[in-house]
């Protein structure tokens, strides 16, 4: 009877002590599912790029920062005000991809430019581009126009030319349209800009409306126009 109980005894604690082995590797596992997903939450849209002989990978992060690397692993820029979204491109004709990132505002069409730099292999911030949304190069030249709307449905808008040179941005002129009020105001105006003064070039009359040529008018405008303004 003795050695009976004896031996159910040691099966009873062989039994517990293999129950505590599993239940220690689940959790390992468990553990280790966890940690993978909660990596697929923190990291997501990287994004590689191969540019003058060297792989880039940028990467939105949540939460922390949006940032870009090297081949080698190392971090070249990283900005805490991560953005919505962000791709590589050519924005400034010279053959090297560089990173426009789009961010969530009442304005549509504010983005953030990484200008990438040959020299350095690195990509170097435009500081003041957010101010100049939906910023679109004039094709074989270093001349950029923007496009913004100013109130009242877009009745009311506005465009200007600028230069690129390094980082640095030199607005040259500027168009404004007002279509808002019913007033002797109404119509496009068109300046040149120097610093901060402004010189009326021409004044267009036109109704109360909203006009919807309006892209065709500015596009073609600072294409045929642009030296005048340098």
């Amino acid at each position: 009877m003795k050695k009976t109980f004896v031996i159910s005894l040691i099966s009873v604690l062989i039994l517990f002590s293999s129950c505590k082995k599993n239940d220690k590797s689940s959790g390992k596992k468990a553990n280790e599912k966890t940690e993978i997903i909660k990596e697929q939450q923190f990291y997501f849209d990287c994004k590689k790029q191969m540019i003058n002989g060297v792989e880039f990978e940028a990467c939105i992060q949540r939460p922390g920062n949006f940032f870009i690397k090297s081949s080698d692993g190392k971090i070249i820029y990283s900005d805490k005000d991560n953005p919505f979204d962000f791709e590589f491109s050519d924005f400034n004709g010279d053959g090297y991809s560089d990173i426009r990132m789009n961010y969530v505002s009442n304005t549509p069409g504010i983005k953030q430019l990484l200008l990438f730099d040959i020299q350095s292999n690195e990509f170097k911030e435009v500081k003041t581009f957010n101010k100049f949304p939906n910023s679109i190069r004039i094709e074989e030249t270093n001349f950029y126009y923007s496009y913004y709307g100013s109130g009242c449905a877009d009745n009311d808008w506005k465009s200007e030319l600028y230069k690129l040179n390094g980082t640095e941005i030199t607005v040259l002129g500027k168009i404004k349209g007002s279509g808002c009020l019913e007033n002797d105001t109404t119509g496009i105006y068109i300046y040149q800009v120097n610093g901060n003064t402004e010189k009326l070039l021409n004044y267009t009359k036109r109704e109360q409306s909203y006009w919807k040529e309006k892209y065709e008018f500015i596009k073609e405008y600072w294409t045929e126009n642009k030296n005048q303004f340098e």
